[in-house]
C-alpha cells in the first residue's frame, strides 16, 4: 500500500481515413465532408487503423508490465484477496471488468440524478426563482379514456395498450385528447425502449394539402430548440388518417396543472411572468423561421425538472398559411379565420395564456370569454396597472396595435415584472431591458428648501416646477440599434447641435438613409438642443404620416408640447407612449409631471382633491389600490371620469391628482434612483394633507444619494408646514439635530421649527408644552422659545449677504425676544 497506485492510458493521434479504405465490420463512418480539408474519422474498435485507441483502465494497475491478475494486486498484501473476493461477488463469481463497471456506475448515477430533487433556479435576470419539479413517471401519465368518451361524447381511441405502430412503437395508453384526436404514449423498441408520444397529423385530401404536409414535416424535423419538444419521427398507420408525429415524452405537469394546484388556483404574478419569459425564446425561434405556434395555452407548456418546454407541435403552421388552422377557443386570436396566422396572432395567445395564469377570467359555455377584465373589477389589475396595459396590448382586437415581435414584448414584460416585485415585495432591480436612458437630472427636489433662503437675502422664491426643468430631467429614448441610421446618430453624439443638425439633414437626402427613422428623430433632438422648439414641432408635423405609428414620434411630440405649454397635447402623446411600452418608467414620470403642471396652471396644485382612502391607496406606501373595494370608484364612473380601461387622458382635477400620485409612486417604488418621483409624490401627498405619508416617501431616499440631505431638510419642513402637533414639532427638531450644524441651511430650517413651536403654543393657548423635554437647547415654553428664536435670527443675520436684510433680521429678533414682545 506504500507504493503509488497508477493507471496509464495511451492516446494515439487522429489520422484521416484513406480514400476507399475498407470499413471493418461493426464500424461506422460519418457522411462525406464537402470541404476537402475535413475528412471523416472511422470509428472501428477492432481496426488496426492508427486513430484514437481505447486502452483498458484499471485503478489497481501498478505498471504497464503487470497485466496478470496477480500483478494487478501485487504489493497490496492482505487487501489483495479482499479486492479479488469483491470482484468475484460483483460479477457472480467472475470479476467485473473496469469498462463494464464504469458504464454501470454511470447509468446508476444518471438514473439517480434523474429522480433526485435539486434546488430551484433563478431566472428573469435574477428576479424570480422557479422551483424544481420532479419528472412524471410515464406510467402515471396514462389516462383511462372511458370517462372522457362517455362524458364528452368522444370516439374511442383507435389504438389500445399493446398495439404496435410501424413495427416499432408499442402503445402504453392515452395521455390526452387534442384537436387531432387521441394522443398516445408508447415505447420505442428500436431505441432502448425510450418513452415517446404519438400525436396525429393533418390528414391530406388533395395534392396541395399533401405538398403542404410534406413541407411541414420537413420543417418540424429540423426544429432544434431546448425549449421545444424534440421531434423523433413521422410514421403512417392505416388506423389513423394522416399518421403520427413521434415526439419526445416530457414528463412533468403542465402550467395548467401547476396553476390548479396553487392555493387560490392562480399563480403568483411574478412566477407566472417568469414561466412566460422562459417560453418566449422558443416562440421567437419559430417566428424567425417563418412559422407560428398557433396553440399556446397553459396545457401546452410543460414544467419538468429545471426545464420549461413547449409541447404539441401539431398546430404549427407557416405565417399566413391557409386551410385548417388549429387553435383553442378562448386563446386563439379572433382574426385568424379571416387573416390567417401571424406573429400578431401568436402575441395574442401569449397575452391570453398569461392572463389565464393570474386572473379568474370569465367563462362562457366552459370557454374563456374574450377581453381582459377592467382594473375596476379586478384587484390584481388595479394593483399592477402596467400588467393590465401589457395584457391589453397583447390582446388588442386590432392586430396592428399589438406588440410587433416577441422581442418587443419580452422587453416590456421584464419591466412589468420589475414593477410587480417592487410593489409587492419592496425589492428593486436594475432596468436592464429599458428603452430609455436613466434620468438625466432632477426636477422639483430643491424648491421648498430653497424657499427658506429668503431668510438670508430677503428674496421670495417660488416652489412650483417648470416645463423646462421637467424636460431637462426626463430620460431620453435610446437609439434603435437595428435602424439603418443608428451608427451615424451615435457618431454624431460628440458634435455641436448645429453641426449635428446639418449633417442629419444632408443624410436624409441620400438613398442610403431614406428608410431610417432615427435620423428624423435625431433632427428633432438637435432642434430642441438649440432651443428651436416651435421649429421642432413643425418638423414633427411633417413626419406624422410616415412615423406616427412609432412611439418615439409621440415621445418627442410630448416633449415639444410640454416646452411650449400645451400640456393637454403632451398628456395625450405621453399616454400613447405608455400604451405602447407599458413596462417603461419614462412615460409614467412624464405623465405625472404634466398632470402636476396642469394643476399648477389651474391654481389647484395645493388643494386636497381626493378622499383619504384614495389618496393613501394611490401612494402605495402602506396600502394599495388592490385593497380598495370596486365601489370606491363608483362615483368617478358615474361621472364619466374613470373609463373602463383607466385611460390617462383626463383634465378633471381629481383624476389629474390621482394619476399623478399613482405614477410618481410607481416610478419611485420601482427605481430609488429617480428621486424626482419621490419629491413629486411627497408634494402631492402634502397637498392631500397626508403629512406622514409624505415624510415616509422622502425617508426612502437612500443615504447614498446626493439628494439625501435635501430630502431630510424637506421632510423637516413638511412636519412643521401643515396641522401642527407637539409630536411633529419634536420629531422635526430631532431630525434637524441629526444633521451637522455646518449644513448651510441649518439655521434657516431651525428658525422654521422654532417659529412652528411658538405658533403651536399660541394656537392651543398654553405657555408650555405637555412634556418637559427641551426643543433643541431651549425649554418648550413660550418665553424660552422666543429667546431661542431671537438668538437664531441674530446668528442668521451675521451671515446675511446684504446689509439691509441683515438689519431687518436684527429688528425681527428684537421684536421677538422676551424683553420687548408684548
Amino acid at each position: 500500500m506504500g507504493r503509488d497506485v497508477r493507471a496509464l492510458a495511451h492516446r494515439q493521434p487522429r489520422q484521416p481515413a484513406a480514400a476507399g479504405a475498407e470499413i471493418p465490420q461493426g464500424g461506422t463512418v460519418s457522411e462525406p465532408a464537402q470541404d476537402p480539408s475535413t475528412d471523416p474519422v472511422i470509428h472501428a474498435p477492432t481496426s488496426d487503423h492508427p486513430a484514437t485507441e481505447a486502452v483498458a483502465f484499471d485503478p489497481f494497475a501498478l505498471d504497464d508490465d503487470d497485466e496478470t491478475s496477480e500483478g494487478v494486486y501485487a504489493g497490496l498484501g492482505d487487501m489483495a484477496e479482499l479486492f479479488k473476493d469483491l470482484d468475484a461477488l460483483r460479477g457472480g463469481g467472475q470479476p467485473e471488468d473496469s469498462s463494464t463497471r464504469s458504464r454501470r456506475q454511470a447509468l446508476d448515477t444518471f438514473r439517480e440524478l434523474r429522480q433526485a430533487s435539486r434546488g430551484s433556479r433563478t431566472v428573469a435576470d435574477g428576479m424570480v426563482e422557479l422551483p424544481w419539479i420532479p419528472p412524471t413517471d410515464p406510467h402515471e401519465a396514462v389516462k383511462d379514456p372511458t370517462r372522457a368518451v362517455v362524458q364528452k361524447g368522444l370516439s374511442a381511441p383507435q389504438l389500445g395498450r399493446g398495439d404496435v405502430v410501424a413495427g416499432q412503437y408499442e402503445i402504453m395508453g392515452v395521455i390526452a385528447h387534442g384537436g387531432m384526436g387521441w394522443i398516445y404514449i408508447a415505447q420505442d423498441h428500436n431505441v432502448a425502449d425510450r418513452v415517446v408520444v404519438l400525436k396525429g397529423l393533418h390528414s391530406t385530401k388533395n395534392a396541395d394539402e399533401t405538398a403542404a404536409a410534406a413541407a411541414e414535416r420537413e420543417f418540424l424535423a429540423e426544429i432544434t430548440h431546448p425549449g421545444i419538444v424534440k421531434i423523433f419521427n413521422f410514421i403512417d398507420d392505416p388506423r389513423v388518417p394522416g399518421g403520427f408525429i413521434v415526439m419526445e415524452f416530457v414528463g412533468g405537469p403542465s402550467l395548467s396543472q401547476r396553476r390548479d394546484a396553487q392555493e387560490n388556483r392562480l399563480f403568483p404574478v411574478d412566477l407566472a411572468i417568469a414561466y412566460i419569459l422562459e417560453v418566449l425564446p422558443a416562440l421567437n425561434y419559430l417566428h424567425a423561421r417563418g412559422v407560428v405556434y398557433n396553440d399556446l395555452k397553459p396545457d401546452n407548456i410543460i414544467v419538468t425538472e429545471d426545464q420549461v418546454k413547449l409541447i404539441d407541435l401539431g398546430a404549427v403552421s407557416g405565417i399566413g398559411a391557409y386551410g385548417y388552422i388549429y387553435g383553442t377557443k378562448g386563446f386563439q386570436a379572433p382574426e385568424v379565420a379571416t387573416r390567417g396566422p401571424s406573429v400578431a396572432s401568436d402575441i395574442y395567445t401569449i397575452g391570453r395564456t398569461l392572463a389565464s395564469l393570474i386572473l379568474d377570467l370569465p367563462r362562457k359555455d366552459g370557454v374563456y370569454d374574450t377581453g381582459i377584465p377592467s382594473p375596476t373589477d379586478d384587484p390584481t389589475l388595479r394593483r399592477y396597472l402596467s400588467l393590465y396595459r401589457l395584457l391589453r396590448r397583447c390582446c388588442h382586437e386590432d392586430p396592428e396595435q399589438r406588440f410587433s415581435s416577441v422581442s418587443e414584448l419580452e422587453a416590456q414584460l421584464y419591466g412589468v415584472l420589475r414593477e410587480v416585485i417592487a410593489i409587492r415585495d419592496g425589492r428593486t432591480y436594475p432596468a436592464q431591458h429599458s428603452l430609455f436612458s436613466p434620468q438625466r437630472t432632477t426636477f422639483g427636489t430643491k424648491h421648498l428648501v430653497f424657499r427658506t433662503d429668503q431668510l438670508i437675502d430677503g428674496i421670495s422664491r417660488t416652489v412650483e416646477i417648470t416645463p423646462q426643468e421637467v424636460v431637462a430631467a426626463l430620460p431620453t429614448p435610446l437609439i434603435d440599434r437595428h435602424d439603418v441610421g443608428a451608427a451615424m446618430i451615435q457618431g454624431s453624439s460628440y458634435q455641436e447641435p448645429q453641426e449635428t443638425l446639418e449633417n442629419l439633414r444632408q443624410a436624409m437626402q441620400t438613398p442610403q438613409y431614406e428608410e431610417s427613422t432615427e435620423i428624423p428623430f435625431g433632427v428633432v433632438r438637435a432642434m430642441l438642443d438649440l432651443g428651436l422648439t416651435y421649429q421642432a414641432r413643425t418638423w414633427l408635423e411633417s413626419l406624422k404620416d410616415r412615423l406616427s405609428a412609432n412611439w418615439r414620434f409621440h415621445w418627442y411630440s410630448g416633449v415639444t408640447s410640454t416646452l411650449i405649454g400645451d400640456f393637454s397635447a403632451a398628456q395625450a402623446d405621453f399616454t400613447r407612449v405608455l400604451v405602447a411600452v407599458p413596462g417603461e418608467a419614462a412615460p409614467k414620470l412624464a405623465i405625472a409631471a404634466v398632470d402636476e403642471l396642469i394643476l399648477q396652471d389651474r391654481g389647484a396644485v395645493s388643494e386636497a382633491l381626493l378622499n383619504d382612502a384614495l389618496a393613501r391607496a394611490a401612494a402605495g406606501i402602506r396600502t394599495n389600490l388592490g385593497e380598495l373595494p370596486a365601489t370606491a370608484f363608483d362615483t368617478w364612473q358615474r361621472q364619466g371620469l374613470l373609463s373602463k380601461d383607466w385611460t390617462m387622458d383626463s383634465n378633471a382635477p381629481a383624476m389629474l391628482r390621482f394619476n399623478a400620485l399613482r405614477l410618481y409612486s410607481l416610478v419611485w417604488l420601482t427605481n430609488p434612483a429617480t428621486v424626482s418621483s419621490a419629491f413629486g409624490l411627497a408634494r402631492l401627498l402634502m397637498a392631500e394633507r397626508e403629512v406622514e405619508l409624505s415624510v415616509a416617501a422622502l425617508d426612502k431616499v437612500p443615504s447614498s444619494s446626493r439628494h439625501h440631505r435635501m430630502a431630510q431638510l424637506t421632510s423637516i419642513l413638511y412636519l412643521v408646514s401643515d396641522e401642527l402637533t407637539e409630536s411633529r414639532i419634536r420629531r422635526a427638531a430631532r431630525r434637524l439635530e441629526e444633521i451637522p450644524s455646518n449644513e448651510p441651511r441649518f439655521l434657516q430650517v431651525k428658525v422654521y421649527v422654532l417659529r412652528a413651536a411658538l405658533t403651536y403654543l399660541r394656537d392651543v393657548g398654553v405657555e408650555r408644552a405637555a412634556s418637559d423635554h427641551s426643543l433643541f437647547e431651549y425649554e418648550f415654553s413660550t418665553r424660552d422659545l422666543r429667546r431661542g428664536l431671537a438668538t437664531t435670527l441674530r446668528e442668521q443675520a451675521r451671515i446675511a449677504p446684504y446689509a439691509r436684510h441683515r438689519y431687518a433680521l436684527v429688528d425681527l429678533a428684537n421684536k421677538i425676544r422676551p424683553a420687548t414682545w408684548f
